[in-house]
């Protein structure tokens, strides 16, 4: 279980061994653009770019990664310097003629090769001519140029995210309705002779006051803060608009968004507006149904303040306050029964039971910081070793702000035969354990662990020949399907008790609450997804303008329209000055990877959906059909099409009715039989 992976790595290293991989790789592609159309073929082509794709993603792991969890800002910016140079390399080394003859060359020889190597070279000639291969060479240095500077600017727009430092002050009366523990360890300072709580943009500190902090001028205090934060980044998000609007013009695509599309499973623009604009048609009846309840219930806590506006600051309080009311929610006493360190090993238990594999801890070679579990997945049938992960769960200065999932080794065939076992980190933000309790999650943090260890089984469940093929290198719209259809176990009956255990007691979660949890999954399930939607029609908007309105693209006021239009939240357009704010600027997903793919949340729910409703609701335990979503859904990686292993998976097409039943648009009982 040897790798390569190290955690141990100064700046000094980073810019060493970022020299050294750089000149490594480029011996490879040296080697093979030199090869004569005669001497081209797919192990003379193919196999050293494949092979490379492994090694070069290795060591990328360990010159990068460490920007999102190092403690050490020396060693995170050397990593972010490293990520500039290797992007820059691969943007190079992405658009030269003579590599591309060599694949073309390769291809025109039509050999005979299994299904998955065929596939390969598709992608490969696929990927150089979405590279601009066909331009003649002015346009395409010019186009280096842009696809280089966009890459740098994405990475900048991430670290100033990461980076961040804005902080605010209250005093204890003004965080009235927050619990004890929130208080313990907390960092206090003295303000014109008051003490007052520091509290910092971090979800830990964020979402807590935002639930069930009473004085409604807290709440709004917060808010404006997290709104504000690294305005800086809104120049450099319009900047890579207009750069993608432009990439997409010289490559003869109608815009950014058509060219992101062509290889999704949505395909086209078509396609994508349409299912927007009929989901925002489908939930705006029910989010003013929803709006016009929370507005009734502030009106009743507000008395002779109400001021009839359902704000920013107020949903997520009223949302806290009608749960409890009417659904007998109560967030404090449900997390008592889901410690981390509990549910850690629950979750994995209830993996072992659903995938076939057995999960143990192991001891890692190096890690990061002492908080760091790593883990090994084997087989639990033949012992085969199936990959291993790290977990890094609390907030630290510095680190990546919100919850994902890194690929640090790809699976794929060594060329002695043997497999290279994968190796993934999850990486999130769930408050730390205080001295007087565990650390404790929320139900929808309970949700999110679940969802993000689906995304670690889906990286290391993958058994691909080709490292291009592992793991969650599926498309866009596909990659959140399977964590999101294994989200449903933190809301069934029969995997609640299994899931939680109360600290103190050890006993599972009541009957009671557990009804009380299934009967709000769709409370206001409209108004989220509005939120969703909102998200997802601002990325297509400002990626479907052309070159010349790109121009002149004011994300900031976009941003406030659409989001009073979608979300129903009453987003005032003439705030004054102090009031106002740009959450755009902190949107890491339309510089990390997601533009023109955001939409992808809600689409790949109706895949979600439809697997869980017509193979697993009836019992979600079912090893065998598990085991059976292991073998057709993850083990597959990116070596088919998405819809056809759901397809594979469900012996049938895809259908939309039961997506419409997790959004609350339709019955259970309506659904038809599979």
């Amino acid at each position: 279980m040897s790798t390569a992976l190290t955690w141990s790595l100064s700046a000094a290293d980073i810019k060493r061994r970022t020299d050294e991989l750089i000149s490594k790789a480029r011996k490879v592609y040296d080697d093979v653009a030199a090869l004569s159309d005669e001497q081209c073929n797919f192990r003379t082509v193919v196999e050293p770019l494949a092979r490379m794709d492994s090694w070069w993603a290795v060591e990328t792991s360990n010159l990068t990664f460490p920007q999102h969890v190092n403690t050490n800002k020396d060693v995170r910016d050397a990593a972010v310097e490293a990520n500039k140079a290797l992007d820059e390399f691969e943007i190079e080394q992405s658009m030269r003629e003579d590599l591309y003859t060599s694949i073309l060359a390769t291809k025109k020889k039509g050999e005979s090769v299994d299904p998955e190597s065929a596939r390969l070279l598709e992608f490969l000639e696929r990927d150089f001519r979405r590279n601009g291969l066909a331009l003649p060479k002015e346009q395409r240095d010019e186009l280096k140029k842009l696809k280089q500077r966009l890459a740098d600017i994405c990475t900048e727009y991430g670290q100033t995210l990461a980076e961040d430092k804005t902080e605010v002050t209250f005093t204890k009366e003004e965080l009235d309705g927050l619990p004890e523990d929130f208080f313990e360890g907390r960092k206090k300072v003295d303000v014109d002779g008051t003490e007052k709580y520091v509290v910092t943009m971090k979800y830990p500190d964020v979402l807590p006051i935002m639930r069930m902090a009473k004085r409604e001028q807290t709440r709004k205090v917060l808010d404006l803060a997290n709104g504000r934060k690294c305005q800086s980044n809104i120049a450099l998000l319009e900047e890579a608009v207009r750069i993608r609007a432009q990439i997409a013009k010289m490559l003869g695509y109608e815009n950014h968004a058509a060219f992101k599309l062509e290889i999704k499973m949505a395909k086209d623009l078509r396609t994508t507006e349409t299912f927007l604009k009929e989901l925002m048609e489908s939930l705006k009846p029910y989010g003013e149904k929803e709006k016009a309840r929370l507005l009734e219930l502030k009106k009743s806590e507000t008395a002779g303040q109400y001021d009839g506006r359902l704000n920013s600051w107020d949903y997520q309080y009223y949302n806290r306050l009608l749960l409890e009311r009417d659904y007998a929610i109560n967030n404090e006493e449900i997390k008592q029964y889901f410690s981390l360190s509990s549910v850690t090993e629950k979750m994995l238990r209830l993996y072992e039971s659903i995938m076939g594999i057995k999960v143990t801890e192991s001891k890692p070679e190096t890690t990061w910081h002492p908080d760091v579990k790593f883990y090994t997945i084997t087989d639990a049938e033949t012992n085969e070793l199936v990959g291993q992960f790290y977990l890094d769960l609390h907030p630290r200065e510095g680190k990546y702000t919100h919850a994902a999932v890194f690929p640090l080794q790809p699976s794929c065939e060594m060329p002695d035969g043997k497999r290279q076992h994968p190796i993934a980190a999850m990486v999130a933000n769930f408050s730390a354990p205080t001295p007087s309790q565990p650390s404790l999650l929320k139900h929808d943090e309970v949700v999110t662990f679940f969802h993000e260890l689906g995304h670690v089984v889906h990286e290391l469940a993958s058994k691909t020949k080709w490292t291009r093929f592992a793991g969650t290198r599926v498309e866009g719209d596909f990659v959140e399907a399977p964590s999101q259809m294994l989200e449903n176990w933190c809301w069934d009956r029969e995997t609640l008790p299994l899931l939680s255990s109360h600290h103190a007691t050890g006993a599972p979660l009541p009957e009671s609450l557990i009804t009380s949890l299934i009967n709000s999954k769709t409370v206001n399930a409209a108004l989220f997804n509005l939120r969703q939607l909102f998200f997802g029609w601002f990325d297509y908007q400002i990626h479907t303008v052309s070159p010349e309105d790109a121009k002149n693209v004011d994300t900031t006021a976009l941003w406030t329209r659409l989001r009073n239009q979608v979300t129903l939240i009453d987003v005032p357009q003439d705030a004054p000055e102090t009031e106002k704010t740009w959450g755009h600027a902190a949107f890491g997903h339309m510089m990390g990877g997601y533009d023109a793919g955001y939409y992808g949340y809600l689409y790949s729910q109706v895949f979600s959906a439809d697997m869980f409703y017509s193979r697993f609701k009836k019992n979600p335990l079912d090893a065998k059909i598990g085991k059976e979503y292991r073998k057709k859904v993850l083990q597959p990686g990116a070596s088919h099409d998405g819809r056809k292993l759901v397809e594979d998976f469900l012996g049938r097409e895809v259908r939309r009715e039961a997506f419409l039943v997790n959004l609350g648009l339709m019955k259970e009982e309506d659904l038809v039989e599979a």
